[in-house]
């Protein structure tokens, strides 16, 4: 499963001239096509992405906060994922605010998902769920963290029922994202992904 807070439709558009909710389309399409490729479910919240933010604090005052994390936790329990994996550190600095503040909601997300007691008029009839664990997919290497004290797993297997390796399904669904020039090139092999530990069980 792939949970996106926003549509993207703050930012720019590389291929064409439409922004704010022509973009936030564009976006959507291209998240929609990316997952008919690597076979991940598409997720949502209602969080605006109102433009470039400098901290998490600025975001979160501007997001309707309580909104959000609804949304987080309708997810999860929906879902019902055992480790969650956020794309950026909780810790301020490096990125964009709204990028901070998924991580940071990501956290606390996890722990009222598994509260019988939180959110129980927004969302009836939707039953806790405990996910085991919270990680950051750790950036190793040129302007990212040292990979002391992170769990290192091989994601470079390979998928004989489709014929490729996760690798060349990981470049060409990336490659949906146009509107952003998010091109990638595909391999094949060991690749090595790096995980902090965040929240919950560690590994």
């Amino acid at each position: 499963g792939y949970l996106s807070l926003t549509r993207g439709d703050g930012g720019q558009n590389l291929i064409g001239a439409e922004l704010r909710d022509g973009l936030g389309v564009i976006r959507t399409q291209e998240l929609l096509a990316a997952r008919r490729i690597d076979g991940g479910v598409q997720f949502f919240s209602r969080a605006n992405d109102f433009g470039f933010s400098k901290t998490a604090e600025e975001t979160l005052a501007t997001w309707d906060k309580d909104e959000v994390l609804a949304d987080m936790v309708r997810v999860i329990r929906t879902f019902r994922p055992d480790v969650i994996i956020t794309r950026f550190s909780p810790e301020p600095g490096g990125t964009h605010g709204h990028h901070t503040a998924s991580a940071q909601l990501a956290i606390e997300a996890v722990k009222l998902a598994a509260d019988p007691s939180a959110l129980r008029e927004q969302l009836p009839g939707l039953a806790p769920w405990q996910a085991r664990r919270v990680v950051w997919n750790a950036w190793v290497g040129r302007g990212g963290v040292t990979p002391e004290g992170l769990l290192a797993l091989d994601v470079g297997g390979y998928d004989p029922l489709v014929g490729e390796s996760f690798g060349e399904i990981a470049a060409r669904s990336r490659t949906q994202h146009k509107s952003q020039g998010f091109g990638a090139l595909s391999s094949r092999g060991s690749a090595l992904e790096h995980f902090r530990h965040l929240a919950g069980e560690p590994a």
